[in-house]
């Protein structure tokens, strides 16, 4: 007889740390977790390049239109990515040029992804967005 199994759904989800104004400074626990985008301008700063993890990730979703944008920055020009939607003309790219942050821009919507990976010495931002000027990279 198989009795119930009960998962923690909420454990990965952080609705808080990116939901308003405050610094919020990434921990190597982060990992793994997804964060609701809400509130006003931000800095998030990911683990700096002495410490990265190979395997590393988290992805970002909007859940309501920012009032002001979220620089995510990693201190270093080590980020490197491309966001896309139906839109041709609507992606932002590294164009092969490592950056220092990735934004998730006040334009952003309800509904788009941001998910960061790192693979020990860089990470790789790919965004998925639902309208024009979501996410850029500087």
């Amino acid at each position: 007889k198989m009795g119930r199994v009960f998962f923690n759904t909420l454990e990965n989800i952080d609705g808080e740390a990116c939901a308003g104004t405050t610094t919020y400074v990434m921990k190597a626990s982060d990992s793994g977790k997804t964060f609701l985008v809400s509130g006003g301008t931000q800095a998030i700063t990911l683990l700096p390049a002495a410490d990265l993890i190979k395997g590393w990730n988290c992805k970002f979703r909007t859940i309501a239109s920012p009032s002001g944008d979220k620089t995510i920055g990693a201190a270093t020009t080590i980020i490197h990515g491309a966001t896309a939607n139906a839109d041709t003309a609507a992606v932002a790219s590294s164009d092969g040029t490592a950056k220092t942050n990735v934004i998730i821009e006040a334009a952003s919507q309800a509904g788009n992804v941001l998910e960061i990976v790192c693979d020990g010495s860089l990470y790789h931002a790919t965004g998925i967005q639902g309208q024009n000027a979501a996410f850029s990279f500087s």
